[in-house]
C-alpha cells in the first residue's frame, strides 16, 4: 500500500496518537478511509485494478469527513439508532486503532488508552461489514 490514501490514513493515525481532544475522531476517520479502498477478493475486479491518486484521496476523504460529521449534526440522537452503543462510529475508531498498532508499530495500551477504547478490541481480527 503506497497511493495516496495511504499517506492520508497514516497522517490520521499519526494525528490520533498526539491530539489531546480529538483522537477518537482521527482513530474513526483512518478507519473509515482504510474501509473505503478496493480489497483484492471483493466482488468489482474493476475496483482492484484502481490506484488512489491525490485527487481522489482528497474527494474520498473529503466524504469520510462530512459522513463522520453527519450524526453530529442531524439534530438525532444517535443512542436512539444504536441501543447500548455510546458512539455511533466506535466500530470505526476500534478500525483505525488496529491500523495504528499495525502500521505505525506503536503499544497497543496507549493506543486503547488514547482511542478510548477496551483494550481487548484491539486484539480481535477486524469484524466484517459485508463491504
Amino acid at each position: 500500500m503506497t497511493d495516496a490514501l495511504d499517506d492520508v490514513v497514516d497522517a490520521a493515525l499519526r494525528r490520533a496518537l498526539v491530539d489531546g481532544t480529538d483522537a477518537r475522531r482521527y482513530f474513526a476517520l483512518a478507519g473509515a478511509l482504510d474501509r473505503a479502498r478496493p480489497r483484492p477478493g471483493r466482488e468489482s475486479r474493476r475496483s482492484e485494478s484502481v490506484g488512489v491518486d491525490r485527487a481522489g484521496a482528497a474527494l474520498v476523504s473529503t466524504v469520510a469527513v462530512r459522513a463522520l460529521d453527519a450524526t453530529r449534526r442531524d439534530g438525532i440522537d444517535a443512542d436512539a439508532w444504536l441501543p447500548g452503543e455510546r458512539d455511533p462510529h466506535e466500530e470505526l475508531v476500534a478500525a483505525g486503532a488496529r491500523l495504528a498498532i499495525r502500521r505505525l508499530d506503536v503499544d497497543a495500551t496507549a493506543v486503547a488508552e488514547r482511542a478510548d477504547v477496551d483494550p481487548g478490541r484491539l486484539s480481535e481480527t477486524e469484524p466484517s461489514l459485508g463491504l
